[in-house]
């Protein structure tokens, strides 16, 4: 199968944009733009996030650094686009004080706060599981990424409170 068009076709699929802060084994701040984000469990609370196994940044999760996974809004496609380059850029958002929670970028829609959970290999990424310590949220609408476009979500349809409940727990038969 060719990369280039299963890339295309995972394009098709519009996500949400996450940028994931922790400290790396230096004890400096890092940063990866991150579209691979889910929910997996709701007890224990529990998210999945993706990274490449060639990742400068891979031996900080592996040593069980805990993370921060900031959902970020509409306004901070550029934030999304520092953390996704390979160089430095994105560090000068980032504080330095190594002491406080993982490092928090503001304005983000939601942050969660995790410890590594389990770390499993697949292909070739690595898919971090990790258990949500805490989270905050601010309302605003959040950034969208679909056939390597930043865009924004224009709701079309309201569900129902059981209708929603129900999509989001998988529970359709």
């Amino acid at each position: 199968m060719d990369a280039r068009d299963l890339r295309q076709v995972f394009g098709l699929f519009a996500t949400g944009v996450t940028v994931v802060t922790a400290y790396g084994k230096d004890g400096g701040p890092i940063g990866i733009t991150a579209n691979s984000f889910s929910s997996v469990s709701l007890d224990p609370p529990m998210v999945l996030w993706c990274l490449d196994n060639r990742s400068r940044h891979l031996p900080a999760f592996e040593h069980g650094a805990p993370f921060a996974i900031h959902i970020l809004s509409e306004s901070q496609a550029d934030i999304a686009l520092d953390f996704a380059r390979s160089g430095a850029s994105g560090l000068a958002r980032l504080p330095e004080d190594r002491h406080a929670p993982p490092p928090h970028i503001d304005g983000a829609v939601a942050r969660i706060e995790c410890h590594v959970a389990n770390l499993c290999m697949a292909g070739d990424h690595t898919i971090i599981i990790g258990e949500v310590v805490s989270t905050g949220t601010m309302d605003a609408p959040p950034l969208v990424f679909q056939k390597s476009r930043f865009g924004r979500f224009v709701p079309s349809q309201k569900l129902s409170g059981e209708e929603s409940w129900h999509i989001l727990m998988d529970m359709w038969s």
